[in-house]
């Protein structure tokens, strides 16, 4: 079975939910990001939103995004890869 219906990448979403000052924050391009599944914990769960019905998400961490004050840029994304559900910041290493 074929689909004519693809879905947009995962980074796409998190950075279309983006405000212009956060979209500026991201020196090349949107794919220089990676994407994990994360349990919503605590830590993260601040950042979030909305009530996120799973015990996972999406998390696009935007690569080189850091400053001196704060980690990389990071967006939640639900697990259906299209509801952005929270943004916030990594911790600073």
């Amino acid at each position: 079975m074929n689909s004519t219906h693809e879905q947009t990448p995962l980074e796409m979403v998190a950075f279309s939910s983006l405000t212009h000052e956060e979209q500026a924050l991201i020196p090349a391009s949107p794919k220089d990001s990676s994407v994990e599944k994360v349990r919503v914990n605590e830590e993260n769960e601040s950042y979030m939103n909305r009530n996120v019905d799973h015990d996972q998400v999406y998390a696009v961490i935007f690569n080189h995004t850091g400053t001196n004050t704060s980690g990389d840029l990071v967006v939640y994304v639900d697990l259906d890869k299209e509801t952005v559900v929270g943004k916030g910041f990594t911790k600073n290493e």
